[in-house]
């Protein structure tokens, strides 16, 4: 049996090449051949590589991670997102830049999430006065602080940046330690 259009002769003859309803030529055969070889062979060759590759990556050790507390008290620039319709990150940047503590840190505010040091995320609980926030660290996608506030009695910034300046003095603040004494 001929086909008469002869570009519907190869898509038929590779679709049925198998069946011997439309034998095909030898070199279409022999690049057919080639085609599905290397496609097969690409696949078992690459495939058991990047399987490895990521199981061979160890995740860094937690010996190599930098604590919660030593995140908090490294980090010099921080962004601030919003995931509440009720709350604007401006308001709680302008809360935290009038701390005294937050300048004498050297601690700064950036628009670009990308530069930050610590992300503080602010949501609210559906039905509720209740916002929740969380100090991310960027680099390692980990929780380093979090807290609740109630918007009920105060406002909701001044609230979160209470318990936000509280947890980096815990840190920041140098440790006093009584000094010894000697027996005389």
């Amino acid at each position: 049996m001929k086909c008469h259009n002869p570009a519907s002769t190869t898509v038929l003859s590779v679709l049925f090449w198998r069946s011997g309803i439309f034998p095909l030529e030898d070199k279409t055969m022999t690049h057919l051949k080639r085609s599905v070889c290397l496609l097969i062979a690409g696949l078992f060759f690459f495939t058991p590589f990047s399987f490895a590759r990521a199981k061979d990556d160890p995740p860094q050790s937690e010996a190599a991670r930098p604590t919660p507390n030593e995140v908090l008290r490294s980090a010099q620039i921080i962004f601030v997102r919003s995931k509440s319709v009720y709350f604007k990150s401006e308001t709680l940047e302008n809360s935290l830049l009038q701390q005294e503590e937050f300048q004498q840190w050297g601690l700064v505010i950036t628009r670009d999430e990308n530069d930050a040091d610590l992300i503080i995320e602010v949501g609210r609980k559906v039905f509720t006065s209740s916002f929740i926030y969380s100090v991310l660290d960027p680099r390692n996608k980990r929780v380093v602080a979090s807290g609740r506030v109630n918007s009920i009695g105060g406002t909701v910034e001044g609230k979160i940046t209470d318990s936000f300046m509280k947890k980096l003095r815990t840190v920041r603040q140098p440790q006093v330690v009584a000094p010894v004494r000697q027996a005389t």
